[in-house]
């Protein structure tokens, strides 16, 4: 394909030929039913089921006059859907007559290669069909800030929702089997009167438990009478089968907030981190466009392509990278107009802007294969590089799209800014290191700015992050930025037993004797030999005979732990009654482990596991080996996110994930991180809680209320109230009193705080010292300093005056250097008081900085300090710490013992259970 089109030259066809996968039949199941698909081999199970998925919710439908191909099982719907594609970009004229075969072929050879995929769109919905070349008209996306009364009632109207719908999910399955619980008392009855309260008393219980469940006795009545009319052999409905699915997810609602708002942790940006967190669906966006352009990825059509299903063993493959993101550029473009949308509003957008959503997949595989890690600078340099290509790929196709058709609606009044972006970034391309992908990124991007210019673009924006498990799982690897956080895999083999192996990219990034060290560490060394406790003679010392052990050590393969091995499903059920003397009830029984009735403790259970079976964690190895295969931290995936995304066309439109048991004050944190790292925007989302989760929550007994005693009339008494005025006395200060010093900077100016302090600690006054600022400011700042002084002497709390001067706007204000616990602040009395009120009354909500940089006890990081805390138990100096003067230059009678400072995590993990209170 040269000359005139817009398709790249393209081989994926000729290479899907070479490497046709081998088909088999598997079988699915599905709930109470199971089916066969043809599916290639070398497929999981789970894999093939989220491909018959997708195939499920294909369109079928088709141009007049266009017959779709004859397919067979899942490897003939690619076929199917390449097919569609083709057909509908003749009727649009994306795709020329003579190349529609070619395009549909190729499309299809990528799909078959694991090479790319599409997301699954809506079934149903709203789109706007432009055969008839009607021109659109121009729509206004609004945002609500933050700041706005208005969007505070939207965030709690948010919250209000999302936990409604949390306490409807945790009744609703307990309330469809209670429904479910009725049929089937009425099931196993006969007899006219089985649908009788009166006469089956096992629906009468049943009935009962839904009442108590919340069930309304006209649903009772309505389940009871679904019933009538059927005979005993007829199939009567089953309640607790769902078989409604969400064909669209709840829409997300994205609102803007100021940068230094969120970073400051504002009672606003609060109320946003506990609706996003509980939610799952509020996005900030940290400027207008971020957030229109956020609102585009949203509602785009989707697909991802697979990185590391381009790695050679002679490197990476670039130009085949290239070509199959211009390839599917072509065909979301042709998606864009078929797609469906869950509201007019958005298919308006749809159509106007035809934002497109590519993205990388195998993004974490590729960097672990090539030795990289995400944590570094070299792994992020290859991640933006690989992006730029992406990005640079999918804009040239784009330009030369719109130099056959259209541009996107809107594009002659954004022209300027639209070149502007595309020089920024050619810009940004030149700090990148990685030869190959910066070479062909610059030249596609060059060439693209030069066809953008006369001609325009054919869509605002092509690619992004996004999140989609089904689509992670169809490619079989993470999806944008997502880390890699299984090292092994279960390989399933023929007979569909799964056994335990490396991940083929750790095995690729491994070399020589690291992947011996890797692999025993991980997935441990498969046999009793050479076991620490438990081994052939221990075992035989117990009662086993050779045989019984032959069959423990063949069961090591595939199995995950030594209860697993050491039970009756391999030694026998009856030989380990008769050896042990044990009942069917214990040997059956919850918690039952056999291992700890033959006398090993739960030590050398632990040591015998960790050698068989290998680690859950990299703890144990190497450090570098450790660095390079653990996942990145926040902070690291923020950095990541933050290069990934200056060169995508649109702001991630992937959450960051937290933990399960993190709450509003992580979600904040990290809320801020983002702010801070420079996203354009940022979304959050809770890992739902394991199923396994048991609160231990203590059964009381309630309280038997005694017998009222009789009421005895008592005389009226009367009270003579006499109001005693006393005058508050000013608590003066020492003449000679301690306090600290504080040098910061907010906005660029300079403030230096002074403190006086009480016998007792407490604070009794200040000073604000800004001696570069003009006399009228200073003069107001030292007056105020003066008032504060005085309203603390005379009893006033200092919890007033934070609360009062907290959060205050007005210039200076912004980022605050100079201070470990304080970043941003807006204006100079929310600093003050923020400094006051972390030092004086442990206010750790007000502090937004990283967590692992505090110490409020003061004894710690300051220069020079942070060598001597890395001397393990050795006393520091007081000298370091306090005023020689203040001491009259006797310091030297004191030291400060390392147990006074402020203890860490890690100290807390290292001592012993009993010590931690447990």
């Amino acid at each position: 394909m040269s000359g005139d089109s817009v398709l790249p030259y393209l081989s994926f066809a000729a290479r899907a030929e070479q490497a046709r996968p081998v088909l088999e039949w598997r079988e699915i199941e599905r709930g109470p039913d199971s089916f066969s698909v043809l599916c290639p081999r070398d497929w999981t199970t789970a894999q093939s089921e989220a491909w018959h998925d997708w195939v499920e919710a294909l369109p079928r439908d088709l141009p007049e006059g266009a017959f779709p191909p004859v397919a067979e099982g899942l490897d003939g719907a690619f076929d199917l859907y390449a097919h569609r594609l083709a057909a509908w970009g003749r009727v649009y004229g994306i795709v020329r007559e003579d190349e529609a075969q070619a395009f549909a072929a190729e499309l299809a050879a990528t799909l078959r290669l694991g090479l790319a995929a599409p997301a699954t769109g809506l079934r149903t919905g709203h789109r706007v069909p432009l055969l008839d070349g009607r021109k659109l008209g121009q729509t206004e996306a609004r945002y609500a800030d933050i700041e706005d009364h208005a969007c505070v009632r939207e965030l709690r109207d948010l919250l209000v929702g999302a936990r409604s719908e949390a306490v409807a999910r945790a009744t609703r399955d307990q309330l469809h089997a209670a429904l479910s619980g009725i049929t089937a008392a009425i099931a196993r009855a006969e007899g006219e009167q089985r649908a009788s309260l009166q006469h089956n008393p096992a629906l009468a219980r049943a009935a009962l438990k839904a009442r108590r469940l919340g069930a309304s006795d006209a649903l009772i009545q309505s389940v009871i009478q679904s019933t009538d009319g059927l005979t005993g052999d007829s199939a009567l409905p089953d309640w607790s089968l769902q078989n409604v699915e969400a064909d669209r997810p709840a829409p997300a609602v994205i609102v803007t907030a100021r940068r230094d708002l969120i970073a400051a942790g504002d009672p606003s940006a609060r109320l946003a981190a506990q609706a996003a967190l509980e939610s799952g669906r509020l996005w900030i966006a940290f400027d207008p466009d971020a957030a229109e352009a956020l609102d585009d990825a949203l509602i785009a059509p989707r697909a991802a392509l697979n990185a590391y299903g381009f790695l050679k063993q002679t490197g990476f493959d670039v130009e085949g990278f290239a070509a199959c993101a211009a390839l599917w550029t072509v065909a979301l473009d042709i998606e864009s107009h078929l797609t469906f949308a869950a509201t007019p509003e958005a298919a308006q957008r749809l159509a106007q802007h035809r934002p497109l959503a590519l993205t990388v997949a195998g993004l974490s595989e590729t960097l672990m294969a090539l030795g990289l890690s995400a944590q570094t600078e070299a792994g992020q340099d290859f991640a933006a590089a690989l992006m730029a290509v992406l990005d640079a790929e999918s804009v040239h196709a784009s330009a030369v799209l719109s130099r056959h058709l259209t541009p996107y609606a809107g594009f002659a009044a954004e022209r300027d800014d639209r070149v502007s972006a595309l020089s920024q970034k050619l810009y940004r391309l030149s700090g990148l290191k990685n030869a190959d992908l910066k070479a062909h990124a610059l030249t596609r991007l060059q060439t693209a700015l030069k066809l953008a210019k006369p001609t325009g673009l054919r869509h605002v924006q092509t690619t992004t992050l996004f999140d989609d498990p089904e689509l992670s799982l169809r490619l079989g690897v993470t999806l944008g930025d997502a880390p890699l956080t299984a090292l092994t895999v279960a390989m399933e083999g023929a007979d569909g037993v799964f056994v335990r192996g490396l991940h083929p990219a750790v095995w690729q990034g491994l070399k020589g004797d690291e992947r011996d060290a890797v692999r025993t560490h991980l997935l441990g060394h498969r046999t009793l030999d050479g076991a620490p406790h438990i081994h052939a003679q221990t075992l035989k010392a117990k009662g086993l005979s050779d045989f019984e052990i032959a069959a423990l050590e063949e069961s090591l393969i595939t199995a995950h732990s030594l209860d697993e091995v050491v039970s009756s499903a391999v030694l026998g059920a009856d030989f380990i009654k008769d050896i042990w003397g044990i009942s069917d009830e214990d040997l059956h029984a919850p918690g039952f482990s056999l291992p700890r009735l033959m006398g090993f403790t739960a030590d050398e259970i632990a040591e015998a596991q960790a050698f068989i079976f290998g680690h859950d964690t990299t703890e144990g190895l190497p450090d570098a080996l450790r660095q390079r295969l653990s996942p990145p931290g926040l902070k690291a995936r923020l950095a990541l996110r933050q290069k990934l995304e200056s060169f995508a066309s649109a702001p991630a439109a992937s959450a960051l994930v937290l933990e399960w048991d993190q709450g509003v004050p992580d979600a904040l944190k990290a809320l801020a991180q983002a702010a801070d790292s420079g996203l354009r925007a940022i979304g959050l989302r809770r890992q739902p809680a394991p199923p396994s989760l048991t609160l231990d929550i203590p059964e009381f007994e309630e309280a038997r209320r005694p017998a009222p005693e009789p009421v005895r009339e008592t005389p009226a008494q009367t009270v003579i109230e006499k109001i005693i005025e006393r005058d508050r006395e000013r608590q003066k200060l020492p003449d000679r009193r301690k306090g600290y010093i504080q040098k910061a900077s907010v906005g660029g100016h300079k403030v230096y705080l002074h403190t006086g302090e009480y016998e007792d600690g407490s604070v009794g006054e200040i000073f604000i010292d800004m001696h570069k600022e003009g006399a009228a400011f200073r003069s107001l700042m030292n007056n105020f300093a003066i008032a504060v002084s005085i309203g603390l002497q005379y009893g006033v709390p200092l919890d007033e005056f934070v609360d009062a001067f907290v959060f205050t706007r007005f210039e200076p204000a912004g980022p605050v250097s100079g201070n470990d616990s304080i970043r941003s602040a807006t204006s100079i009395l929310d600093y003050i008081f923020r400094e006051l009120a972390i030092s004086y009354l442990n206010r750790e909500d007000l502090s937004n900085a990283d967590p692992d940089e505090l110490n409020a006890d003061g004894l710690g990081q300051g220069h020079g300090l942070s060598k001597l805390a890395d001397d393990g138990n050795e006393g520091i100096a007081a000298s370091h710490l306090i005023s020689k003067g203040f001491m009259r230059g006797q310091p030297d009678n004191l030291v400060v013992v390392p147990f006074g400072r402020k203890p860490s995590k890690s100290d807390d993990q290292s001592l012993p259970p009993e010590a931690q209170g447990e």
